[in-house]
């Protein structure tokens, strides 16, 4: 049993380190007017997908850098369904060498017991990250609602995690955290259903920002 144990753990250590720390650099805070949220950088054009409830309505968000700066951002697109919204900075805004964008995983390979992390700033502190297993995949779907899969992790999460990525042990963004059910229990929207979301509509609303 320890050798099992020992074998579980040790791989987990310093490697799930390095991809929290590579992560936290894709992730930004997504400020609205009564509260905070995650967001994920999607591409080197400014793109960053959060959750819909955290991007305000109405007007313009503001969003935090990893560096700390903070940069106007335009909500380009929403998803009120999947609980998704699109938002883009301006690149002239942006640091010479970009944002470091996420690497985007498949949802759909994801098996149960897999292990998950989750990133995102809950109650203020940035960059925090929790570690659960995925309890039902991407092929759930939420109070047997059509058309609407969820991913659901037993992972700890709180308010300011919304909108913040869960990724594989890969470093690879799976889900978009989304909703907590109860302590311990948490939803997701899919790595797919997110790159649906983005490739629908990222192309006309960057013509529409222009």
């Amino acid at each position: 049993m320890t050798n099992i144990i020992t074998g579980l753990v040790d791989p987990l250590g310093e490697e799930t380190a390095r991809l929290v720390e590579e992560m936290q650099r894709s992730v930004v805070v997504v400020y609205a007017r009564d509260g905070h949220g995650a967001g994920v950088v999607w591409d080197r054009n400014g793109l960053i997908v959060t959750n819909d409830h955290v991007a305000p309505r109405g007007g313009d968000v503001t969003v935090e850098l990893p560096d700390e700066r903070r940069l106007r951002a335009a909500i380009l697109a929403r998803d009120r369904e999947n609980d998704l919204a699109l938002l883009h900075v301006d690149a002239r805004d942006l640091p010479l060498n970009g944002l470091p964008i996420a690497s985007i995983g498949d949802s759909a390979a994801l098996r149960v017991g897999e292990i998950v992390l989750a990133v995102g700033h809950p109650r203020g502190v940035r960059g925090t990250a929790t570690l659960g297993i995925v309890s039902a995949g991407g092929g759930a779907t939420w109070m047997g609602r059509a058309g609407r899969d969820v991913l659901q992790a037993d992972i700890v999460l709180a308010p300011g995690n919304s909108g913040g990525p869960l990724i594989n042990t890969r470093g690879e963004v799976v889900g978009i955290a989304h909703m907590i059910l109860a302590p311990g229990i948490a939803l997701a929207v899919p790595s797919r259903t997110v790159a649906v979301f983005v490739a629908r509509h990222a192309a006309a609303a960057l013509r529409r920002a222009a």
